[in-house]
């Protein structure tokens, strides 16, 4: 569908929020008929947009009456689709789309994709930052950036679109298709929406789906159902691994894409093992768009990640700091620890939620000394112990970060990945890491 052909057809946006305000605007902008149902009440700052588009809307709840001559919804990718309305209007084969369906449809750039369990706003910031060193002009959509469609309205023909998709966005194509395209992990997640991991799975999947033999599929060759997946793409098929030989992979301690060396892995300003992952996938994306190999270093060796994801905050006192606050269970941990090769001095510890921390010992090579806080501070102490690495249990982050200093040595790793939630002594974990950035920057000098 062109836009010419959204004019006067009767669309219903569900819900409002980012998505559904920029769905409407370019619907509004195009001719379309539109109606706006939120089952909430939308903030003061909605309401206001959406009088000023002069559309009709229906707050409070999702009749089925509305539907009577509804040709199109396009809805928030968060409301579930075993919703009556939505259960119905499948019934009466309604097409239900998110805006990033819109989005495609109303631009010629190209579009560069990037879904997964884990890894995507990471992978998909350091893709644009990577393409922003060539010579077109990149933008950066979906839930890290503005809205797709919004975004699409800036782009030009010749300019490239970085995307981060989740299964909720990628439910709701009809036509979508990437040029390039990365899934790049896969773990049960967001089950009480999809049911099953089988219907997670294939929502995930849908990324590939329209791409033809000119596209370029990038997934990981150590996720053995990404792998099973993937093989019925039509797009060119490269894998990436830092365990076992890929197109992208890590060897002889430096990364290489396509047999080409790129750069020794400890130049990386990325810590943590997921994000050479993450790293190898972003060099295969953006390949094919001729980068200099200089550019491309450049922004590897400067690019310290998604604020506490792994951030790298800086080089103090001969230590490098990493603030890796969003690791709130041992998956996340158990990634971020793996990934260095240096001594780590390992702050971790917070809100007691039961969870067994055995499963972290195998990550522990690299550690010698652990310092715990919060609630779970003693049991990450007792833990250590088993494992014969020295520990100190302190009661806040300032006396955490004091003492990290104190015990490591210039060449060391300074990273804060607390398994565990904030809530015992933060509100979120964003407050913890920036006490975190606070404390180190005041006790360790400057970077």
């Amino acid at each position: 569908m062109k836009t010419s052909e959204l004019d006067q057809k009767k669309v219903l946006v569900l819900g409002t929020a980012k998505s559904g305000i920029a769905a409407a605007t370019y619907l509004v902008s195009t001719g379309a008929v539109v109606t706006v149902n939120d089952g909430g009440t939308p903030s003061d700052d909605d309401i206001q947009t959406l009088k000023r588009l002069n559309v009709e809307t229906i707050f409070g709840s999702h009749p089925l009456s509305l539907l009577d001559e509804t040709e199109l919804i396009v809805k928030n990718p968060g409301i579930p689709y075993q919703i009556p309305l939505l259960q119905e209007a499948m019934k009466r084969q309604i097409p239900i789309w998110t805006e990033v369906e819109l989005a495609y449809r109303s631009t010629n750039a190209d579009w560069v994709a990037i879904t997964g369990s884990n890894g995507k706003t990471t992978t998909t910031t350091l893709v644009h930052e990577l393409l922003k060193r060539g010579s077109r002009t990149v933008h950066l959509a979906g839930n890290i950036g503005f809205p797709a469609v919004e975004v699409a309205q800036q782009a030009q023909a010749n300019d490239v679109i970085v995307i981060e998709l989740s299964s909720f966005q990628l439910m709701g194509i009809e036509s979508f298709q990437p040029n390039t395209a990365a899934f790049l992990n896969l773990s049960p997640a967001h089950l009480d929406y999809h049911g099953d991991v089988t219907s997670y799975a294939a929502a995930k999947a849908r990324i590939f789906a329209n791409m033809d033999a000119t596209g370029r599929l990038v997934v990981n060759a150590d996720d053995e159902e990404i792998m099973r997946l993937s093989e019925t793409a039509v797009a060119e098929r490269l894998t990436f691994s830092r365990h076992q030989s890929a197109y992208a992979e890590a060897k002889e301690g430096s990364i290489f894409v396509g047999h080409k060396e790129i750069l020794p892995i400890q130049e990386l300003a990325l810590g943590g093992g997921h994000n050479l992952e993450n790293v190898l996938a972003a060099l295969t994306l953006v390949e094919p768009f001729d980068l200099p190999l200089s550019e491309i270093q450049d922004v590897l060796r400067t690019f310290g990640g998604v604020a506490h994801r792994t951030e790298y905050v800086g080089e103090f006192a001969g230590r490098k700091v990493y603030n890796d606050s969003k690791a709130t269970n041992n998956v996340a941990t158990e990634a971020a620890l793996s990934g260095f090769h240096s001594s780590i001095v390992w702050l971790c510890g917070g809100l007691e939620r039961g969870a067994d921390l055995r499963p972290l010992a195998s990550a522990m090579t690299q550690v010698k000394h652990v310092i715990g806080l919060g609630e779970t501070g003693q049991r990450f102490a007792d833990l250590a112990a088993e494992q014969q690495i020295a520990s100190t249990v302190v009661s806040g982050m300032e006396e955490a970060v004091k003492t990290a200093f104190a015990v490591s040595q210039p060449g060391d790793i300074i990273l804060l990945s607390p398994a565990s939630a904030s809530w015992d002594q933060y509100k979120t974990y964003e407050e913890r890491g920036e006490h975190f950035i606070r404390s180190v920057r005041q006790i360790g000098g400057t970077a």
